[in-house]
């Protein structure tokens, strides 16, 4: 979707977490403790979105190393595993992948029953299969939800469509640390030159406040500040422009600041209950306390930036292995801790809603997704974030979605590697 400028929801703690290598993230699972694999969603979804992992894996070099848990395997390795993923549902009886599947634009999805047995039991007998330790004893993993939220915004400035949505600045500077060393895979900072130093980005409060922004590109023009730091927070979505035009907002980089929650920084200053805290309230606290609203927001010092795409992939949206992302397959974790475009399994509770749009109760959530997204809160191995893609149904599930679970991966079985 947008890579590091995810940063969760505005109800999400702000997360420090201790630096934990790779082989103490996960652990290989016993074999009487490997889940059941109960599926509860279709295979055609499976299947496409392991095929955007794939063809991120054959883009890298066959000797690139993956480490999960005490074992390392190759970029080789990792397609390898989406290969025999993908023949094992294409051999299930109705495990057949749609060609079409993009045709339709980005669509929420939680919606249709799994089917087929086999081709689970395989994924049981023939893969390795490691659990996170995550965040506590019990290898506890807090999971959230991600969308594609639409705003209203104008290509050029209006008396109602004043507030400006910025454009990449010339003078950010990104550096993956990983290139220069191994041990920093999935690591970046950003920056902007001072002299011969590079020196931390502009925070919120800078841009916003100390005019720093005066030189920076404007993509178009919003008319509610809010929706600019929701968009912010979700990293990608939609421009309604008018005249029946949408235009697809991308990620273009961040500040690199850490992210603190606005929402739980006004619980924190007293203003306002943890129990009457939620997305819509918050929202309605910003429109309804205009001479405060810009120093809550500014709370949160990251920054993210956009680009308008108008591409032929413009009508989907990319996660951090530059594929399209597969609403209710695809996630976004740490790849610091997790291998980008690995192969997951989740336990969890999704929200379930009553016909007015009130939360009624939960529901088992339990399926396999793929690793093809990051975030700016989605940090250590007890974090997740699941995509759902666009719309109404999406937003409610985005805005209602805080639950603990599991969190697994699976790796093919090679000779001499895993213990499963």
């Amino acid at each position: 979707m947008r890579a590091p400028g995810k940063q969760a929801s505005i109800l999400s703690p702000a997360v420090s977490p201790s630096p934990v290598l790779g082989p103490v993230a996960l652990i290989p699972v016993k074999p009487s403790e490997v889940p059941l694999f109960d599926d509860d969603a279709d295979t055609a979804s499976l299947h496409f979105a392991a095929a955007q992992s794939l063809a991120y894996f054959q883009t890298l070099p066959s000797s690139q190393t993956f480490v999960l848990g005490p074992d390392i395997y190759s970029a080789r390795d990792m397609a390898d595993s989406m290969k025999e993923l993908m023949n094992t549902l294409e051999s299930a009886t109705t495990g057949q992948a749609p060609s079409s599947l993009l045709s339709k634009g980005p669509a929420p999805a939680i919606t249709s029953q799994g089917t087929g047995q086999d081709w689970r039991s395989t994924l049981r007998r023939d893969f390795n299969i490691y659990q996170s330790v995550g965040a506590d004893s019990k290898r506890a993993v807090t999971f959230s939800c991600y969308y594609e939220p639409t705003m209203k915004a104008r290509l050029a400035r209006t008396p109602r469509f004043r507030y400006p949505i910025y454009g990449r600045p010339e003078n950010l500077i990104d550096v993956d640390l990983g290139r220069f060393d191994a041990r920093l895979q999935g690591m970046r900072i950003a920056g902007r030159r001072e002299g011969k130093d590079l020196i931390p980005y502009y925070t919120r409060k800078e841009i916003h406040s100390e005019g720093i922004a005066s030189g920076m590109p404007i993509v178009a023009w919003a008319d509610d500040p809010a929706e600019i730091f929701f968009m912010q927070i979700e990293g990608s979505g939609w421009l309604d422009v008018g005249e029946n035009q949408m235009l697809r907002l991308r990620y273009d980089g961040d500040n690199n600041r850490p992210y603190v929650s606005a929402g739980q920084d006004l619980i924190a200053s007293g203003r306002v209950s943890p129990k009457a805290m939620s997305h819509e309230f918050f929202h309605s606290y910003l429109n309804g306390h205009p001479e405060q609203r810009q120093a809550v927001l500014d709370a949160n010092p990251r920054y993210v930036f956009f680009r308008i795409d108008k591409s032929t992939m413009s009508a989907y949206a990319v996660g951090n292995i530059d594929g399209p992302l597969t609403p209710g397959r695809s996630v976004a974790i740490d790849p610091k801790m997790f291998p980008k475009g690995a192969l997951a399994w989740i336990e969890t509770e999704r929200p379930v809603f009553n016909g007015n749009g009130k939360l009624k109760k939960t529901a088992p959530l339990h399926r396999f997704v793929l690793a093809q997204d990051e975030g700016g809160a989605i940090q250590g191995p007890g974090r997740v974030d699941y995509f759902v893609g666009s719309g109404p149904e999406a937003e409610r599930l985005a805005t209602h979605f805080w639950n603990k679970g599991k969190l697994y991966f699976l790796v093919r079985k090679l000779q001499g590697k895993g213990k499963n």
